[in-house]
């Protein structure tokens, strides 16, 4: 769309009337609107970077943006890895953006221009975008909603790889996944996966061949006799997450908001 986006093209992408998105941007008392209707007007506003007037007086006078970033994962390795992402995203932002961790319970974040939920199941995306009417950005995490945007790996792009390099049986052993819908995505692309959630759970695994993308996976399994193919995807998956915050707080709607690295 090149043209000034309006509260008519709002409505149209919504479902619902003019008049409805008014009421809601302007929280009309005496109205009956349904809560889901009402997140859903103000992520539609969201997704075409829509500007009512009502927000002028609210506008932040800082050039700075402030970036949120949600994970709900505990454990020494999930905190090893958010740590490389949130390094990841800090050098792939650009000048004037400040990073923020939030932790659950997930509510109202103040001042956040945008928000990236970071391996966190798709409940808890919802429950981060219900409370939160800013640019929504899921990153390891399958929401597959128009309305965000979303940035996975390219599981199907890897095994194509392993494949090649290993020409015979290997395991893919990675971090369990918070979204239920990643984690089964996960299973379908590779014959032999282990999950891991612990450290200790290394030490058990017996296969020769091992594929990974996690940095502490591969240190654990260095000098161990195995052979390891490391790949990499904390780096892109943080430039894409970092993209999509560009072109969320752009003021251009965008048709593509699903992304595979």
């Amino acid at each position: 769309m090149g043209k000034r986006v309006t509260i008519h093209d709002i409505a149209r992408e919504a479902g619902v009337s003019a008049a409805t998105v008014s009421y809601v941007i302007n929280n009309t008392e005496g109205q009956t609107i349904s809560e889901e209707t009402k997140n859903k007007i103000w992520h539609v506003i969201n997704m075409f970077n829509y500007k009512p007037n009502v927000f002028a007086k609210n506008l932040r006078s800082s050039s700075s943006r402030l970036v949120a970033v949600c994970t709900e994962n505990n454990g020494h390795l999930y905190k090893a890895e958010f740590i490389n992402v949130l390094e990841g995203l800090s050098a792939s932002l650009r000048e004037n953006f400040d990073l923020i961790f939030s932790a659950p319970p997930f509510g109202r974040i103040s001042n956040a221009d945008a928000i990236i939920a970071y391996n966190v199941t798709k409940e808890k995306f919802y429950e981060i975008g219900n409370c939160n009417y800013v640019p929504l950005i899921a990153v390891n995490c399958l929401v597959e909603d128009r309305l965000f945007f979303q940035v996975s790996a390219d599981y199907e792009k890897l095994k194509r790889k392993a494949d090649a390099y290993f020409e015979g049986d290997y395991s893919f052993v990675c971090l369990n996944p918070a979204d239920s819908a990643l984690k089964a995505s996960i299973e379908r692309v590779f014959e032999s996966v282990i999950f891991v959630d612990k450290g200790a759970q290394l030490q058990s695994v017996k296969q020769r061949n091992i594929l990974t993308v996690n940095s502490i996976i591969n240190e654990f399994f260095k000098n161990t006799g195995k052979v390891v193919l490391f790949e990499d995807l904390y780096a892109p998956l943080c430039r894409q997450a970092a993209d999509c915050v560009h072109k969320a707080l752009s003021r251009e709607p965008f048709d593509v908001h699903s992304y595979k690295i």
